[in-house]
């Protein structure tokens, strides 16, 4: 009993560090805090509007998670996008690519620093805009990574949304010599009529909107949901 109970607690620690969905790599646990306007991501897979995620979010981290002279890089992910016609496979998009970020003095929620960036590239932010004829919620992903000196990405890399999609995260740290992420975080949004959203109210201002428009794609992504329940529920019966 005591063996099993060990295993069920260790899958639901499991799942409380996770800040990345489930299957995605490179996976983090340290969490990165992203805020938008008065919303927070407070959960990973929160899910939010088209409209609160439209402007691009402030971060913030622990304090004790990095270093006061490094300087760090931002990037998010949409996972979800349609497949193209014949394909059932979706694709990455690439939302933004910021670099220049440094520890500030301000603190949120205590320990958490602000990190900003005077830059708006090489990937300016792309508000989320899943189709309203999609059957899913789309995942957006977003990661720290402290950026290497000697990191050469360039605004026209990304010039238009075609250069930024099926983009492979995983190649280009390779390519570049991007180590793993230091923090993480994802929420959903859903472009369906009547879906619905959740957010907590934060002190801290936002960040300017750019004038790129959303990108929009037109299979659906396997729940992994029911088998983890399942897998929670096989362990409690055990430990019963």
């Amino acid at each position: 009993m005591y063996f099993a109970s060990s295993i069920l607690l260790a899958a639901l620690v499991g799942i409380a560090q996770a800040q990345t969905p489930s299957g995605f790599t490179p996976s983090v646990d340290t969490k990165l805090d992203v805020l938008f306007n008065s919303t927070a991501v407070n959960t990973p897979g929160q899910q939010l509007t088209k409209a609160v995620t439209a402007s691009q979010p402030q971060i913030a981290i622990s304090s004790s998670a990095i270093a006061s002279n490094d300087t760090y890089m931002f990037v998010m992910l949409d996972l979800d996008v349609p497949p193209t016609e014949g394909n059932s496979t979706r694709r990455v998009l690439l939302h933004a690519m910021n670099t220049g970020f440094k520890a500030t003095q301000q603190k949120i929620g205590g320990s958490a620093v602000l990190l900003a960036s005077s830059e708006k590239g090489p990937a300016t932010y792309l508000g989320p805009s899943p189709p309203a004829t999609d059957t899913i919620a789309h995942r957006y992903v977003q990661l720290l990574f402290q950026q290497p000196s000697t990191l050469q990405v360039q605004a026209s890399d990304f010039a238009d949304t075609q250069a930024r999609i099926n983009f492979n995260i995983n190649s280009f740290m390779q390519t570049n010599g991007v180590s793993a992420p230091i923090a993480g975080n994802f929420f959903t949004v859903d472009g369906r009529a009547g879906a619905t959203a959740s957010g907590t109210a934060t002190a801290s201002g936002g960040i300017s909107r750019n004038t790129l428009q959303p990108f929009e794609g037109a299979a659906g992504r396997v729940d992994l949901s029911l088998g983890l329940a399942g897998l929670l529920g096989g362990l409690a019966l055990v430990a019963v």
